[in-house]
């Protein structure tokens, strides 16, 4: 906290953390405390968890054959069998096809299908929903792996009429690979974890992961699936929504998927999952006005969390980055640098904490101990050891 104090105290240093103080702070509070009152609440809730639907599987692949076979033991071993499981290669130029017909012959999954080009995610998607048979159909990557009752806990949220899609809770598999996929663990938590669990609360989910979720499959028949094209699963989503159909997000379907291991990988997913959200929202949709007279009150709050939390950070980041460059090149504080990661470490601590235990996060810096541990404030343990006795460690260890 200490590093926070000093920030505050000069105009300079505030414009500097404007960014984290005025989204970041306030946003990711809201979300922990939010997260927390609503696992508390329930799980002190009964309820019946008995599922009666059939669900088949749809596993998209382009170049997945490593992470294929992972997959499939995952699926074989869920508390509600699937009815059937149907691959989709979708003009895979590695060994994926060769993984899929041999999993066929095994009697591990039920159809193979192959495209002789790459169509794109959701045209394999619809290619196998005309062949499926379950009342639900779950889509899942081909490097995501499940917990045991993730699709008994997605299926049971389709026992409410009104709701026609569901995903699940992702996590980072690979989150030891790099700093970068250690920083996507966080931010998982964050904006899903924890972010997708208070829109739940308030019926405003804009968009089911693509990587793990479920749809009944009369609805997603009659609407003709999928929308062939990038950010397919945004705007079936608010597809859903705008038809007056309910989606939901169910925390306790765990699922863990691989994040980009490199810089460059991480930056053109995010380039890209930004420039789709971007089109489908104001080109397909014309969501970027703040107000729409006869719209339903969760739709606002999904459309201003967007507007605010994402588009507004998103364009102001080349001139905040614009003037970190000017105060850097114009300051003459000999003590500039340890003071902005002094304050970045503070700030990443005390609001990551709850994703990883103690010993995870010692281990995970530890290379770096030698120039972090000589510039933290000194009240650092002592906050991390408070914000990881309230939180607890909210991800759970998948048993595949």
């Amino acid at each position: 906290m200490f590093a926070m104090l000093y920030v505050i105290v000069d105009t300079n240093w505030l414009l500097l953390a404007f960014s984290a103080l005025m989204f970041d702070l306030p946003r990711y509070t809201f979300s922990l405390l939010s997260w927390s009152l609503v696992g508390i609440f329930r799980n002190s809730r009964p309820g019946d968890r008995r599922v009666e639907a059939a669900v088949s599987v749809i596993i998209p692949t382009f170049n997945g054959g490593s992470g294929l076979a992972p997959t499939i033991a995952s699926l074989r071993q869920q508390t509600l069998s699937p009815l059937e499981i149907i691959i989709v290669d979708d003009g895979s130029t590695d060994d994926t096809r060769a993984v899929a017909n041999r999993a066929r012959q095994d009697g591990l999954v039920d159809m193979v299908i192959c495209h002789g080009t790459r169509c794109g995610r959701s045209a394999a998607i619809n290619a196998a929903a005309r062949f499926a048979s379950g009342d639900l159909l779950f889509t899942i990557d081909a490097d995501t792996v499940l917990e045991r009752d993730a699709i008994a806990r997605l299926a049971h949220a389709f026992n409410d009429p009104r709701v026609a899609g569901a995903c699940g809770n992702i996590a980072i598999r690979n989150e030891s690979a790099s700093l970068w996929t250690g920083l996507q663990s966080v931010e998982y938590m964050m904006s899903i974890s924890a972010g997708k669990s208070i829109l739940d609360v308030v019926g405003a989910i804009a968009c089911l992961s693509g990587a793990c979720s479920m749809y009944r499959r009369d609805v997603f028949a009659r609407q003709g699936g999928l929308d062939v094209g990038p950010g397919e699963d945004l705007e079936f989503s608010l597809r859903l929504r705008r038809l007056g159909y309910r989606v939901r997000f169910v925390p306790d379907a765990w699922a863990e998927t691989d994040g980009p291991v490199a810089a460059v990988g991480l930056l053109r997913q995010r380039a890209r999952w930004d420039r789709d959200a971007l089109r489908i929202r104001s080109m397909m949709y014309g969501e970027l006005s703040f107000f729409h007279p006869l719209e339903r009150l969760p739709d606002t709050l999904q459309r201003l969390d967007f507007i605010v939390f994402d588009l507004i950070p998103t364009m102001s980041l080349p001139f905040y980055s614009m003037y970190i460059v000017i105060l850097w090149t114009g300051s003459r504080h000999p003590l500039y640098l340890r003071n902005i990661f002094s304050f970045a470490l503070d700030f990443a601590f005390q609001y990551g904490a709850g994703v990883r235990s103690i010993q995870q996060i010692s281990q995970f810096f530890q290379p770096w101990s030698c120039i972090y541990i000589p510039i933290l404030p000194w009240n650092l343990h002592e906050m991390r050891q408070l914000i990881f006795l309230f939180l607890g460690n909210p991800l759970r260890h998948l048993a595949v």
